[in-house]
């Protein structure tokens, strides 16, 4: 590894310098471990060292290094990404942004703040409490502002708020060579040459990568109320959301939940009398700036159910809201207790997710076909949609060990994301691309369009150092 022995050790001797200042080499073992996997099923990649720094300097300084030398850069920061986008393919160096945590600017009256990548947007939330104002997106608790901007995360309030690229008015970046560019002002609409800044958002940090994001915030609704419904079937859930979303109602949130995720959250609680029945249940959350307001949305809920529709509950505190939404956020971690008993006897589980996402017309048809996939596949699959965007997620618990238990979850994950395709929708609705559907999006959008995308990359990283092996394959037919 020449070329990273000659990169470490001019980075080292720069560490005195102003530039330099806050950067710490990480080499040990036991560094090295907590970098080199990320919360999806792909397999663990050793990167060759884990740099932290502090400083957008910082950020530029390894970077015009590392082109100089050819070294391969990760970003990494909460590490909760799901398709492998933080594993360090060839060997390369994480670039750790979890020490650039800080709340850079909060402008009130215009409804903006100003943060640094490693920020947590549950952190952010909490921060920003007090001025009565909230940044939407919420994926993953762990989540941090750089990796969801690289995936272009969403989570239950994209039904009102649109997904990431919707919620950032503008980003700092260092490009491959160590350039520093700004893509915008903070105004909130601007004409002034090419969008940049979603030029960034999505790209999972294979064009450059973000020191400081400029994020739209939105007025904490002054009333709101969780709403519950069970149902019999998955389809007849499906079925209400659709017509909850054609009839243009403004809920916050639109969620459904199967039978098995309700099994897998009741396991979760001690007491008896909390537990749900086994139910798929729609989950809403009716929010304005007035009681009326919710009302309103709360009435045309009930009349979606009709008849249909069982244990119609409310939450009447904030606390209980407050608990259904953190037991919603829990399901991918709470999906493996579903195979307790034969984790009792030895075996290892972990969970393969996946998520596509359709047109709102086509959520009960593909919903239906999904289950019916999962089932003759004989998995263990919870499902959990954002129902109201068309977008859902299937949480299969496999065996470590068990290679034929694997493929068939693989082979789902694919026949489930082709259909999505053949129903005009997409592969991927929040997760991004990663490592696990690189041969996926060549099937949505074409040879063309991945070309696009090919000479993009090239022109903004000649040598192929951010991200590599990421979102496509940056020659046509070359390996991983």
């Amino acid at each position: 590894m020449p070329k990273i022995t000659d990169f470490l050790t001019e980075l080292q001797a720069q560490l005195s310098t102003p530039q330099g200042r806050g950067i710490k080499i990480k080499q040990d073992p036991r560094t090295i471990k907590r970098f080199n996997h990320d919360n999806s099923y792909h397999a663990s990649r050793d990167p060759a060292a884990v740099i932290s720094v502090k400083t957008e300097d910082n950020v530029s300084l390894v970077m015009r290094l590392a082109n100089k030398h050819a070294v391969p850069v990760i970003p990494f920061a909460a590490g909760s990404s799901l398709e492998g986008q933080t594993l360090a393919l060839d060997h390369g160096i994480v670039l750790d942004f979890s020490d650039m945590d800080k709340v850079v600017e909060v402008h009130v009256d215009d409804l903006d703040c100003v943060v640094e990548p490693g920020v947590g947007w549950s952190e952010l939330r909490e921060e920003l409490k007090p001025t009565g104002l909230f940044f939407p997106p919420d994926p993953g608790a762990a989540a941090c502002i750089g990796g969801m901007c690289g995936t272009n995360c969403s989570g239950t309030l994209a039904f009102r708020y649109g997904t990431m690229k919707d919620n950032v008015l503008s980003l700092r970046v260092v490009l491959a060579d160590g350039t520093v560019i700004k893509t915008r002002n903070r105004a909130v609409k601007s004409s002034a040459g090419y969008d940049l800044t979603r030029l960034f958002i999505g790209s999972e940090g294979t064009l450059g990568l973000v020191t400081q994001a400029t994020l739209r915030l939105r007025r904490i609704p002054t009333h709101s109320t969780v709403i519950i419904a069970q149902f019999p079937t998955l389809a007849s859930s499906a079925a209400t959301v659709q017509h909850l979303v054609q009839s243009g109602c403004p809920f916050l949130r639109l969620e459904i939940i199967d039978d098995l995720c309700i099994k897998a959250v009741n396991n979760e609680i001690p007491d008896p009398s909390k537990k749900f029945a086994e139910l798929t249940t729609i989950m809403a959350e009716c929010a304005g700036t007035s009681q009326d307001a919710v009302n309103e949305q709360l009435e045309a809920f009930k009349a979606a159910c009709g008849t249909i529709a069982q244990n119609v509950t409310m939450a009447t505190t904030e606390q209980e809201t407050d608990r259904l939404w953190s037991l919603r956020k829990r399901a991918f971690f709470m999906a493996p207790s579903l195979r307790h008993a034969e984790s009792e006897q030895g075996k290892q589980f972990s969970t393969i997710v996946t998520d596509v996402a359709v047109p709102i017309s086509r959520l009960v048809d593909i919903l239906v076909a999904t289950r019916k996939m999962v089932d003759e596949a004989r998995l263990v699959s919870p499902i959990v949609a954002h129902a109201g965007d068309g977008n859902f997620h299937c949480l299969m618990v496999v065996d470590k060990n068990d290679k034929d238990e694997i493929e068939r979850a693989k082979k789902v994950r694919d026949d489930m994301a082709r259909l999505a395709l053949k129903m005009q929708g997409t592969c991927t609705g929040e997760h991004g691309v990663g490592l696990g559907k690189i041969h996926l999006l060549e099937e949505e959008l074409g040879e063309g369009a991945l070309e696009v995308m090919r000479r993009v990359k090239k022109a903004l990283d000649p040598k192929g150092i951010l991200n590599p092996g990421k979102v496509f394959l940056e020659k046509k037919g070359s390996k991983l």
